[in-house]
C-alpha cells in the first residue's frame, strides 16, 4: 500500500532540499512554521520518518548528542561530526562497498548489509573561535 503525498509531506520534502548542510527535525520545523503556523512539530517529525523511509531524503544518526539529522543527498556517503556545536557535514571519501564484506560479525548468523562511517572532530567554526578565545585544543 503506498503512501500519500500530502501538502505537509511535500513542504517538509522542500525544506529539507533547500536547506544548506543537514538539517535536524527541528530546524526543518523551524523552517516550515515561519510560514506555515498551523503545521504541528509532530507532523514534521512524521514526514521527516515518511521521507526517509521512503528513500526521499537521507537520515543520518548516532551522533553523541543522540540529535537525527537529515540530508538531501540519498545515495551512501560518509559524514564528519562536531564534537562542539553538533553540525554535520559530508566527507569527501567514497562510500567502500568492500568494508561489508570485508568485517566479520562476532555473532554467529549476523550478516551485514551496509554501514554508516561517521568521522568525530571540530569544525572550522568551532575551531576559529576556540582561536580567538584562546580555548583551543581544551577538551570540555
Amino acid at each position: 500500500m503506498g503512501r500519500r503525498n500530502t501538502m505537509q509531506k511535500e513542504l517538509t520534502y522542500e525544506a529539507v532540499m533547500s536547506y544548506p548542510g543537514h538539517p535536524s527535525a527541528d530546524d526543518i520545523y523551524r523552517v516550515i512554521s515561519s510560514k506555515h503556523s498551523t503545521i504541528s512539530k509532530a507532523t514534521v517529525y512524521r514526514n521527516l520518518a515518511a521521507l526517509s523511509e521512503d528513500g526521499r531524503i537521507g537520515r543520518v544518526e548516532s551522533f553523541a548528542n543522540g540529535e537525527v539529522h537529515y540530508d538531501h543527498r540519498t545515495e551512501e556517503h560518509c559524514h564528519g561530526y562536531c564534537m562542539r556545536c553538533g553540525r554535520v557535514v559530508d566527507i569527501a571519501i567514497p562510500y567502500d562497498n568492500r568494508l561489508n564484506i570485508e568485517a566479520e560479525p562476532m555473532e554467529d548468523g549476523f550478516s551485514i548489509t551496509s554501514h554508516k562511517l561517521i568521522f568525530e572532530g571540530i569544525c572550522n567554526e568551532c575551531r576559529k573561535k576556540e582561536k580567538e578565545n584562546g580555548t583551543e585544543g581544551i577538551k570540555d
